[in-house]
């Protein structure tokens, strides 16, 4: 389905998408053909116009309007020639929970069915699209239960992409044991504590590379020992190279 398609549904001339947020990271456009891939955040799917596929790794394809895969679970979209809006959650904003109570039915330990689905869809369509109303009718306007010593963890992990934070010594400084540390992290964040700092390097150089710098230079600078290993980390992650998306003429939004 092109562009033009999408405007006379929604009523508004758009483009594809793409905005970096602390709390949320979105992408509206056509699904690009991803592979089987487990992001290192939870992301809510919805597909623009009409049911879509979810594919997962242990529950085959399952069609749907809209579904919520938990951080680290293998899944893909699939929606040929059609828009889709995908919803990445980064702890830094609320829990992932605060999307999955929102889903009116399971499959092991994906979502399906948001109660707003199609206020969602509206959002999406919208002349000037905003991403912050996007995420909170998401998560249904719910402020998040925030956790001041997990907030401090990951906002110094985002300042410092570059740097390897050793969860012994976090631990430590919060006054905790390490398994208690990296159990709290899990439970608050909905994401593991390294599982969060390759995010927090991909969403660095993402942001980096959007701006025109080089690929490389932004991998290196964001922590990543070698090329290949960011061209990994992001494929692993997305279920496409950096570079593809970066050549697609998605316009990116990276806020204030």
């Amino acid at each position: 389905m092109t562009v033009g398609a999408l405007s006379e549904i929604c009523g508004a001339a758009i483009s594809p998408m793409v905005w970096l947020r602390p709390g949320h990271v979105g992408y509206i456009g056509p699904e690009l053909g991803v592979d089987l891939h487990a992001a290192s955040v939870a992301v809510l799917s919805v597909g623009l116009h009409g049911p879509f596929v979810l594919e997962t790794a242990a529950h085959g394809e399952i069609r749907t309007g809209s579904s919520f895969a938990p951080a680290r679970a293998v899944h893909r979209v699939i929606a040929p020639e059609r828009w889709i809006l995908l919803l990445f959650v980064d702890p830094a904003g609320a829990p992932a929970t605060g999307i999955a109570e929102e889903m009116t039915a399971t499959a092991g330990p994906y979502g399906l069915g948001h109660r707003r689905e199609e206020e969602l869809v509206e959002l999406c369509g919208a002349a000037d699209v905003d991403p912050e109303r996007i995420f909170a009718r998401a998560i249904a306007g719910r402020a998040p239960v925030a956790d001041p010593r997990i907030e401090w963890v990951a906002a110094a992990i985002r300042r410092n992409p570059n740097h390897t934070f050793r969860a012994d010594a976090i631990a430590a400084n919060l006054g905790l044991s390490t398994t208690h540390f990296l159990r709290v992290f899990a439970q608050r964040s909905g994401t593991t504590f390294r599982g969060y700092q390759r995010w927090a390097r991909v969403i660095h150089a993402l942001r980096d590379a959007a701006v025109g710098r080089d690929l490389t230079r932004c991998a290196t600078d964001a922590g990543f020992a070698t090329p290949s290993h960011f061209s990994e980390t992001f494929h692993h992650m997305f279920g496409l190279s950096a570079s593809t998306l970066l050549r697609s003429g998605i316009r990116f939004d990276l806020g204030t």
